[in-house]
């Protein structure tokens, strides 16, 4: 029985990557133009995407720029098909799109919710199906699918942007032996906080949130990041766990629910002071 898949060379390998107009997305693009890679680059800010496939030629790759949205699934399809139709291939598949909504639970409407879990799970699930039938087709291929610590470690006031993504780590953990069956890799990414526009585009019907609240908390940086990334997809790893705190809490956390529910009453309070200011 085959026991790990073949390391991949990514050199003239196309890398498709939602959620690619800056960010993680973006540094992470950067990072596999360094390996020779044709990168095909979505989100929904073309400008935003101009910048960073401008960078990506400048490191002597292709790149591509096809605006996309996520919660679309005929978009998703229309990506995925639009890469094999401008490189001829599509090997690897970043799922980077997602946003977080914030906030006490009385206060966050059902409408927030749906929209949550439309970009942050459905989108994920979106590009995962529109880029199944070509890895099949091929006999490989590999998908990231960016979660986060949230994902692993629940805390008060983040109900939805939690819930969506342990829906991903569900998801992911499930298929991922089917998908090693058909030589197809997943990849699951659990970032603590990054230094990235992220913050600033988070929605609370309770905070302000600081844009610079990453920096705040000693976030992670973006093309660290990136880099450790594309190491982890050559190396056709399972997942990333990120910084000491992320591991800990990954592995002794969920030994102990007693334990777990007092880390979350004790950093409760904590949480409200770092999302800043109460709305009036």
């Amino acid at each position: 029985m085959r026991v790990a898949m073949k390391k991949l060379d990514l050199k003239n390998m196309t890398v498709v990557i939602t959620g690619a107009s800056g960010g993680i997305g973006g540094e992470t693009g950067v990072a596999f133009a360094r390996r020779g890679a044709r990168l095909v680059l979505s989100g929904r800010n073309r400008g935003a995407l101009e910048k960073v496939a401008a960078r990506v030629r400048a490191s002597g790759a292709e790149a591509h720029i096809v605006p996309a949205e996520v919660t679309h699934r005929k978009e998703m399809e229309a990506l995925a098909a639009k890469a094999v139709e401008l490189t001829g291939r599509l090997d690897v598949m970043m799922l980077g799109a997602g946003y977080g909504v914030l906030g006490a639970v009385e206060n966050v409407s059902l409408e927030d919710w749906h929209r949550q879990m439309d970009v942050n799970f459905w989108g994920v699930l979106h590009g995962f199906y529109a880029a199944l039938p070509h890895f099949i087709k091929q006999g490989s291929g590999q998908y990231i699918i960016m979660n986060s610590l949230s994902g692993r470690m629940a805390m008060g006031l983040s109900a939805p942007y939690s819930a969506s993504k342990y829906a991903l780590w569900g998801f992911a953990d499930c298929v991922r032996p089917e998908l090693w069956e058909k030589n197809i890799g997943l990849l699951s990414v659990y970032p603590y906080f990054v230094k990235t526009a992220f913050q600033g585009n988070i929605q609370s019907p309770d905070f302000k949130v600081p844009p610079d609240l990453a920096r705040k908390m000693f976030g992670q940086s973006p093309a660290r990041l990136g880099e450790q990334i594309v190491r982890a997809c050559e190396r056709r790893q399972g997942e990333i766990v990120c910084t000491a705190l992320g591991k800990l809490g990954t592995r002794f956390v969920p030994l102990s629910f007693h334990l777990a529910e007092w880390m979350r009453r004790l950093l409760l309070p904590l949480t409200r002071k770092a999302l800043g200011a109460r709305k009036q």
